[in-house]
């Protein structure tokens, strides 16, 4: 989904002299494989594709519970939360504003005549039309994402600069503490 976004974020953490010496140990991974593969089969049983989409994302929030302790996974859950909850909330489709998707030049035949299996036009009965995807990105590849979707890329740059040994903690930031510097005893 944000492939390139995962690309920049490799770029910045090689830039910033970072180099992946040690993978993060994850707890209960089969929770994300599954989500994955429920994600993928929805592509092919369109009749249960709301279903399958829907306990793909309680797969993922079994996994994101499981990792908590790690920042970047709690920042990743708070965008989860939110495109879960509007997805949920819309019958297991992610409303999108029509007027910011013609930006994108992208095909948009399956979404105006209702036969995408993920996505919905927002309207006025949309629930929650805050949380859908109605932030126009023009860069670098044209999409229309949500609230959500900016926590779920910040959660991955910051899980990525971690896999790269150049962590970034927004927390000890905040404190204006030096992360990953030695404390001195």
């Amino acid at each position: 989904m944000f492939l390139d976004f995962i690309l920049f974020s490799f770029i910045v953490a090689f830039l910033r002299g970072g180099r992946v010496r040690e993978i993060p140990i994850f707890q209960k991974l089969y929770f994300l494989a599954a989500s994955i593969l429920l994600q993928l089969t929805s592509v092919f049983l369109h009749q249960w594709a709301s279903v399958l989409v829907s306990i793909a994302y309680l797969c993922v929030l079994l996994f994101f519970v499981s990792n908590r302790e790690n920042e970047d996974i709690r920042i990743f859950l708070i965008g989860w939360l939110m495109n879960a909850v509007v997805i949920w909330a819309n019958w297991g489709r992610m409303p999108v504003d029509l007027d910011q998707a013609r930006k994108t030049g992208l095909p948009l035949d399956r979404l105006i005549q209702g036969t995408d299996y993920k996505h919905s036009i927002l309207t006025d009965s949309t629930h929650l039309p805050f949380l859908a995807d109605i932030i126009y990105m023009p860069f670098p590849i044209p999409r229309v994402i949500s609230i959500g979707d900016i926590f779920i890329m910040l959660g991955a740059f910051l899980l990525i600069q971690r896999l790269m040994n150049k962590p970034i903690s927004l927390i000890q930031l905040r404190e204006g503490k030096n992360y990953g510097a030695a404390t001195k005893g």
